[in-house]
């Protein structure tokens, strides 16, 4: 909750809008942000009532949740604040903020969903109310330019990439020295992370003889649909559902391969995590993680036949996969840094305050 007065002299104030109720990627690098910027601005955390409340209690954030996102819940929420700037989180917080009234509003796109490639009304909306945006932050050059409207919107577009805290990730998962599992899949269980690909790949695997221990990590729409999965093709055995984890380091530390299935990531911020710990990862050809690999890379894969050959290689061949872990932990080398992240976050909210 927030304070009802809250002094307009010291600091200027920011809200942080997003739909979403939940905590996931998106909203950790919201919370990094005001939690590496709250000594210099006020900040109020907005979006839907849901599991996040613990998160911001737990974190003593100001906040508002919705009981409904929608224009007039947050029109009201912005009313009552009333933030000098709005750092709205992806599409639907950005054109919600921007038809709640003459705001400054940055737009912070976190991802390239497939139907922000072609034009329709939605995309058409957006970048007429783009206009009015003051800048756009995109999470990889490569998701911002699969955007239909990236052309029109390009001269207010800044690539910022995303914070990934190595010093913690490392202290979450170095305890986890026995690999338990052969290949894991973290990610929601949702249609852009595919979680389907991952358990046809796995009944695949089996087909070929090789015995395989997996799990997923992590919770959603879709975790019925792939429960009924395992269990039609008698995986049940192969794979190991863990449900959402505050800690998902453990399990990467505890595991040979990270899968990444996605249809579509901004950045792909569970690849560069598992990079972290060392642990190798095959991913999709999809969006900003083809900017943590390279174009070319060999984690990258074409399909499913091309993901099982390549996990057979790793699991088969010790000297092949001492490569891979060490190649991922050079790579980890020039993440970007919370601190870092945060010096760009600071010049980006200066520039706008100079504005006003």
């Amino acid at each position: 909750m927030i304070e009802e007065k809250m002094d307009r002299k010291k600091k200027r104030r920011i809200a942080h809008v997003l739909k979403s109720s939940i905590y996931s990627g998106a909203e950790n690098v919201a919370l990094t942000i005001i939690k590496g910027l709250q000594e210099e601005y006020e900040f109020v955390y907005i979006a839907t009532e849901g599991p996040i409340r613990e998160k911001l209690e737990e974190e003593k954030i100001p906040f508002i949740l919705l009981e409904k996102f929608n224009r007039r819940n947050l029109k009201n929420a912005l009313n009552r604040i009333q933030p000098d700037i709005i750092h709205a989180h992806d599409f639907s917080a950005t054109v919600m903020s921007l038809l709640c009234g003459n705001y400054r509003v940055i737009s912070h796109l976190h991802y390239d969903p497939p139907w922000a490639r072609k034009w329709d009304l939605k995309t058409i909306i957006f970048a007429v109310l783009g206009k009015r945006i003051e800048k756009i932050l995109a999470v990889s050059q490569r998701a911002y330019q699969n955007l239909v409207f990236s052309d029109i919107l390009k001269n207010k577009m800044q690539m910022i990439g995303n914070p990934i805290d190595k010093e913690y990730i490392l202290s979450m998962g170095e305890n986890e020295k026995r690999k338990q599992y052969d290949i894991l899949f973290v990610g929601r269980f949702a249609e852009q992370k595919s979680p389907q690909t991952f358990i046809e790949i796995v009944r695949r695997l089996t087909e070929t003889g090789k015995p395989v221990r997996c799990a997923m990590v992590g919770a959603g729409e879709l975790e019925e649909e792939c429960k009924a999965l395992i269990k039609m093709n008698n995986l049940q055995d192969n794979i190991e559902l863990l449900g959402f984890q505050k800690n998902p380091y453990q399990f990467m530390k505890k595991s040979k391969l990270l899968c990444v299935t996605s249809l579509w990531e901004g950045y792909g911020l569970v690849a560069a995590e598992a990079n972290i710990l060392g642990v190798p990862v095959l991913s999709t050809r999809t969006g900003g993680v083809t900017e943590i690999f390279g174009e070319n890379a060999i984690e990258l894969c074409a399909d499913e036949t091309d993901f099982i050959k390549k996990i057979l290689l790793l699991l088969n061949d010790e000297q092949e996969y001492q490569k891979w872990q060490e190649r991922a932990l050079e790579r980890a080398e020039g993440f970007i840094t919370p601190e870092e992240y945060i010096r760009q976050l600071r010049v980006i909210y200066q520039e706008e305050i100079e504005s006003i």
